[in-house]
């Protein structure tokens, strides 16, 4: 990304860490990311339809996109955004014990949406969209109030992050959908086949994701959300049960109320669901090494390993 804005955008070396700030320890700030990735992507739009106007066929495109401004520790920003007005957030962290973390964490959050939404209105204009399929989804969220050592401790919040797809012209009547059951990063493969129709006439959902366009009892579906740096966890609906790889402690919120998880509901539930909950459980641990010895082996995709 530097050498491309050094190259394409102008952008002097000495600009990356010092007045201008346009880089960061991660790398490069979202303005000159979401820019480069706006290039990219008219330019390759340019390619598909001098293509098609030769009686060829389009060339299809994956890109994934990484922003990275809104990491922690959430005070490195580029000059220019650092002296911008920004909108008042102090409703949000005044009281709060560390409040300086908040107000940086909400003012570089604005700051990624901020550019996110240029770079959309961009694709629009540019008729991008028209042909093209935007995921965005996080790896996990942060939790500020924390304080800077433990920002993914408040383990219900920041794995109840919301996602986004946009498909101009491919969704027909589920454009707009809201979706509230639970859902994981690995439905998003199976949903994006479901929207292209690859395979030609669907394809059986038996593996672990699922399209996320067929229909489901909210709360019937088990869904699995592990951060390797904290626990792992069964969700269905607004349930969420958390455990660790080997104790037999349990702990069993409702994500819609309880963020802070005081309320603890295993104990209050019948032997027969607590019982459906330790096998969700057990299915939990064995999936997760399932596909750690098969990273770990090399052989993610093989038949056998």
């Amino acid at each position: 990304m530097m050498k491309l804005a050094e190259s394409d955008l102008n952008v002097s070396s000495d600009q990356w860490y010092g007045d201008e700030q346009r880089g960061l320890y991660w790398g490069v700030h979202d303005d000159l990311s979401f820019q480069l990735l706006g290039d990219l992507l008219v330019n390759k739009t340019r390619e598909q339809r001098d293509r098609v106007a030769q009686g060829e066929d389009k060339e299809p495109v994956f890109l994934t996109h990484y922003t990275i401004s809104s990491h922690t520790p959430f005070a490195e920003r580029p000059k220019w955004y650092a002296e911008a007005e920004k909108p008042d957030f102090s409703a949000l962290y005044e009281g709060e014990e560390y409040a300086d973390l908040i107000k940086n964490y909400l003012e570089m959050r604005y700051f990624t949406d901020m550019e996110l939404g240029k770079f959309m209105d961009r694709m629009s204009e540019e008729g991008i969209l028209n042909d093209t399929i935007v995921v965005i989804s996080g790896d996990h969220g942060q939790a500020p109030e924390f304080g800077y050592d433990a920002p993914e401790a408040r383990d219900l919040s920041v794995t109840r992050v919301a996602g986004a797809l946009i498909a101009e012209g491919r969704l027909g009547e589920f454009r707009g959908l809201r979706l509230e059951d639970a859902a994981e990063q690995y439905d998003i493969l199976n949903t994006l086949a479901d929207i292209t129709g690859v395979p030609e006439g669907g394809f059986l959902q038996d593996g672990v994701g699922r399209s996320l366009k067929r229909s489901s009892t909210f709360g019937e579906r088990v869904v699995y959300s592990n951060n390797p740096s904290r626990k792992m966890s069964v969700i269905r609906g607004n349930k969420r049960l958390q455990y660790d790889r080997h104790s037999s402690d349990v702990l069993l919120h409702d994500s819609r109320v309880d963020h802070d998880m005081l309320d603890d509901l295993f104990p209050t539930l019948g032997t027969e669901e607590q019982d459906e909950w330790v096998t969700q459980r057990s299915n939990g641990r064995w999936l997760n090494t399932y596909y750690t010895s098969r990273w770990d082996q090399k052989c993610l995709l093989a038949a056998e390993c």
